[in-house]
């Protein structure tokens, strides 16, 4: 299994899971031909794309990616936001907690905080393991057993963000905004710690800003922290999440509508 990057910024968000005989999407920020040409052109193995959450930069392009034949699995809110008109049959209503079977990937939407209704996603896929998919959120209260791989936003850091309010580079109300809606790195470092992460072969690090965040020395703090191979998501960054775990090993107990 490999993770390809196509955008993880504000521009524009997109990752594809993909391994030989099939691929799930996430996001659909980016252009349905970028989508392509990343995949040889064979769109056929493509199981479904899940949309976090109604912003542009997720779900811009995602009736494209329906008019293609791909099923787009989101919230009712995105779907109200994004009419998908003819292509209607091509959406799925998610809902948190529930388990949702894409070829051989499980994917268990929850809740994250943002400021407007957002879902991170756990996948699990006998190629590569458990996976926590979780952007566009100031924190996430979800805890998880056993994860193999991790994908995270560590959009700012609050020295960084205060010294360009400061130098008036950010606003003050678009910092508050920042503040209540995109994950900081201290938040990103307690959201990982508070995992069972001891099993976790990659953190990819995603939607980090132009401007307020600081990519090597996020890369450095987390990996001191963690001790684990850290990726910063940048247009074009494959990951190797390959490593076969069997089929039973998907944790009931961990789905989010049972977690405190």
């Amino acid at each position: 299994m490999v993770l390809k990057v196509l955008g993880s910024s504000s521009k524009g968000n997109c990752y594809i899971l993909e391994n030989s005989h099939e691929a799930l999407i996430i996001e659909a920020g980016i252009s349905f031909s970028r989508v392509r040409s990343a995949m040889s052109l064979d769109i056929s193995k493509v199981v479904g794309c899940l949309i976090s959450h109604e912003h542009g930069d997720h779900s811009k392009h995602m009736v494209k990616y329906a008019k293609s034949g791909i099923n787009i699995l989101a919230s009712k809110r995105v779907f109200e936001a994004k009419p998908m008109d003819h292509y209607r049959k091509m959406g799925i209503i998610i809902e948190p907690g529930e388990e949702y079977i894409l070829g051989d990937f499980s994917v268990v939407p929850f809740n994250v905080d943002h400021d407007v209704p957002c879902f991170g996603f756990l996948i699990s896929h006998p190629d590569s393991g458990r996976i926590a998919f979780i952007t566009d959120s100031c924190s996430c209260d979800q805890v998880f057993g056993k994860l193999d791989h991790v994908i995270i936003e560590c959009n700012y850091a609050c020295d960084i963000l205060d010294a360009n309010i400061i130098a008036g580079k950010v606003r003050y109300s678009q910092g508050n905004r920042i503040r209540l809606t995109h994950m900081e790195l201290e938040n990103c470092k307690r959201t990982l710690m508070c995992n069972d992460i001891s099993s976790v072969r990659n953190i990819v690090l995603v939607h980090l800003s132009n401007d307020n965040s600081d990519a090597e020395r996020f890369r450095n703090e987390i990996q001191e922290l963690t001790g684990k191979n850290i990726v910063i998501a940048t247009e074009m960054t494959e990951v190797n999440f390959g490593g076969i775990i069997p089929l039973n090993t998907r944790h009931p107990e961990d789905l989010p509508a049972r977690l405190s």
